[in-house]
């Protein structure tokens, strides 16, 4: 998977996540006002809270993984660049 996908899927769950947070709290309010259980909008509510938190840990971790891509990309350039400009010396000394 690469990089821009893990985070547009991250991105599409936590939208998902919060669209139905989103429609959760309209059916609170439409129960309320039919005197639905509190309990069942409380194991509702932790449901809903343990998604955010693994949504949460996975954006984390993606953000880690892009923020290591990006010291190994700017690594990789460096050396790349340095190796450049080896050559272009090496090419500068060969007669002809």
């Amino acid at each position: 998977m690469t990089e821009p996908d893990a985070l547009q899927q991250a991105t599409e769950r936590l939208d998902a996540a919060v669209e139905e947070l989103e429609g959760f709290l309209r059916q609170i309010l439409s129960e309320r006002e039919n005197g639905d259980s509190i309990a069942v909008l409380k194991e509702r509510l932790r449901s809903l809270t343990e998604e955010r938190d693994r949504l949460k840990l996975d954006l984390d971790a993606e953000r880690n993984r892009v923020r290591r891509l990006k010291a190994a990309n700017d690594e990789v350039s460096g050396r790349l660049e340095a190796v450049m400009v080896r050559l272009k010396d090496m090419m500068s000394a060969v007669p002809g």
